[in-house]
């Protein structure tokens, strides 16, 4: 690992973090990205999704996070997110998420389990036309619309089994940070500066 001379700031080789962020600052958001446990598309259970959804946008959350947007697909929940009030610390704070909604995820698969049957989205989804798309894609583009799932043709759904819901783990456990300059490895989670 080279050495850099007059480097501003403390430093270690095997440090965590990105060196001279401010993780608590409440004026920089950040893209995080959680991924699931060997990438198991369990979020295709619609009733997972809901509960994680849930909990992403809880009181509970929001008092301590604020959330610019999110997307949550099968296999990882990407949002962006900063820090409420600067005594803060946003990987303690997605640490306490993950753990809350593993024992979300602990509930689901229990029922998952016990029933033996995933809940998946309806197949009946009816396709916009090309004009009411383009008068869609335009509203996103500027902002005066929001894309809701009933709006889009369900392809390619992943294929969700129950055996998925066997494993304890829902997160994996570690999480990268990335900003435009660096990328610093937390483990397998990645937070981006903006």
């Amino acid at each position: 690992m080279p050495h850099f001379e007059n480097f501003p700031y403390p430093c270690r080789y095997n440090t965590l973090r990105l060196l001279g962020y401010d993780y608590n600052s409440i004026d920089r958001p950040c893209a995080i990205t959680l991924v699931t446990d060997s990438r198991r598309p369990v979020f295709a259970d619609t009733e997972l999704a809901k509960a994680i959804l849930t909990c992403l946008l809880s009181d509970e959350t929001l008092e301590h996070l604020h959330l610019h947007a999110f997307t949550l697909m099968p296999n990882h929940l990407h949002f962006l997110a900063g820090v409420r009030r600067a005594e803060l610390n946003l990987p303690r704070l997605i640490g306490n998420f993950k753990s809350y909604t593993t024992q979300q995820y602990w509930k689901r698969s229990s029922e998952v389990l016990t029933l033996k049957q995933v809940s998946l989205p309806s197949t009946y989804v009816t396709k916009s036309g090309v004009k009411e798309s383009r008068a869609l894609i335009s509203a996103l583009i500027e902002g005066r619309a929001i894309l809701r799932p009933e709006v889009v043709e369900l392809k390619n759904w992943p294929s969700v089994k129950t055996q998925q819901f066997v494993k304890k783990t829902l997160w994996q456990p570690r999480f990268l940070t990335m900003s435009s300059e660096t990328t610093v490895i937390f483990g397998r989670m990645s937070i981006t500066s903006r």
